[in-house]
């Protein structure tokens, strides 16, 4: 009887093992198909795109926009920058209060603090917070 317990005690062994072995290989390969050199970001598609752009607060906006809706913001400066201005373009995000708002109601807060977010090497808004 001991004879048997032992036999299928090694038989479950020799069943368990290459299914664990699998699995284990199987788990690294994908994290090193997903993790090789591309940055992750929450809607990851494994492709590298730029996810980051320049924080800046703005004092006091001087804001010109046309109608339909591009202009410019002035004075704004950053280290390693050698422009004045960023450029309000049609796929700049206006968010009032977290809501995203039309892009010309950014001109309405002409004057006043806002916080913006653009592209250092464009000089390109990608967002204005109001």
């Amino acid at each position: 009887m001991d004879r048997l317990k032992q036999k299928v005690n090694i038989m479950r062994l020799l069943f368990i093992l290459p299914i664990t072995i699998l699995t284990l290989f199987s788990a690294q390969v994908s994290a090193d198909n997903l993790l090789k050199g591309k940055p992750l970001s929450r809607g990851s598609t494994g492709t590298e795109e730029k996810q980051w752009y320049y924080p800046y607060e703005i004092g006091e906006l001087k804001i010109k926009q046309s109608n339909d809706g591009t202009g410019i913001i002035q004075d704004v400066t950053c280290t390693g920058c050698d422009y004045q201005f960023v450029k309000i373009t049609r796929d700049t995000e206006v968010f009032l209060d977290g809501v995203k708002v039309n892009l010309l109601r950014a001109r309405e807060r002409a004057g006043q603090d806002v916080f913006i977010e653009f592209d250092k090497e464009t000089a390109e808004v990608k967002r204005i917070h109001l």
